[in-house]
């Protein structure tokens, strides 16, 4: 997918390099990433239409080092949400025009959610090459030490899905901002317990208003030193559920063995059970 098409297809307004010819709209989207992280340099691999809703920017002078990490991945084209300040501020359109990444801005109106699976929808089939590097940046992060949270970032960086990990009472132990709402939450929790009593297969598929939510079962390893009726009470409950604010079912193979096989830090260890990821 190249600059100009996401421009025609989606309605977003280019505010940098739109006297620069055809050749900056000729660039090529080879992935998606939506991050407010003020560092997002670990996930990029370059070629990626990055989306942020700019919480990370405060005042002149945030954009230098956020663009700079941007261009120096090979990022395609940076897309700004309005929602968050207004506008598009001065300060990031300058830092833009100094290291030539096309700029896009993206009116309040336009979710950051279908423009990633707009764009996930024409950049599919994945590439043997692509889905290797998802798996590789899949190995890294599990063997660090980023928990839940590198995890969740991992997923909206491959699939462009939000996700949640609840406990099976409903209580958010990370995700995407902002949290679910308690009920909502308590609601998709109740949900997975009953799917898994009833021996449903996974992902188990809820509406709750007008959104659709995926529940996936959380494993995470034993740690040997539990008590045998502490581990199966956690059995019975069900140990954590990734809720993706999304229908999986018709996701690619490649893509439910991403979310199904995703390693998590130990739901019964002591360092990490009563601990608040966000």
């Amino acid at each position: 997918m190249r600059i100009r098409e996401l421009l025609d297809e989606l309605g977003l307004f280019l505010l940098v390099d739109q006297d620069a010819g055809d050749s900056a709209l000729d660039r090529e989207v080879r992935a998606v990433l939506t991050t407010d992280l003020a560092d997002p340099g670990r996930f990029l691999a370059g070629g990626e239409l990055v989306l942020t809703g700019l919480a990370w920017w405060r005042e002149d002078g945030d954009a230098e080092s956020f663009v700079r990490i941007l261009d120096r991945a090979g990022v395609t084209v940076l897309a700004a949400g309005e929602a968050e300040h207004g506008l598009v501020p001065d300060d990031l359109v300058h830092a833009c025009r100094r290291h030539g990444l096309p700029l896009v801005a993206v009116k309040p109106d336009i979710s950051f959610s279908s423009i990633t699976e707009h764009v996930l929808r024409r950049l599919q089939p994945r590439h043997v090459g692509g889905l290797a590097a998802v798996v590789e940046r899949h190995r890294r992060l599990l063997t660090g030490q980023g928990g839940p949270e590198a995890v969740l970032e991992l997923l909206q960086h491959s699939l462009g899905l939000d996700a949640h990990v609840l406990s099976p009472t409903g209580r958010q132990i990370a995700g995407a901002h902002p949290p679910l709402r308690a009920r909502t939450a308590v609601a998709l929790a109740g949900r997975y317990l009953a799917a898994r009593r009833s021996g449903e297969a996974a992902p188990h598929g809820v509406t709750i208003g007008d959104r659709h939510y995926s529940l996936v079962p959380v494993r995470g390893t034993t740690d040997a030193s539990t008590p045998s009726a502490a581990t199966e009470e956690a059995d019975e409950l069900g140990d954590w559920l990734l809720v993706v604010a999304a229908d999986t079912s018709d996701r690619p193979a490649a893509d439910g063995e991403l979310l199904g096989r995703s390693n998590w830090p130990s739901t019964r260890d002591p360092r990490t059970s009563g601990r608040r990821w966000r």
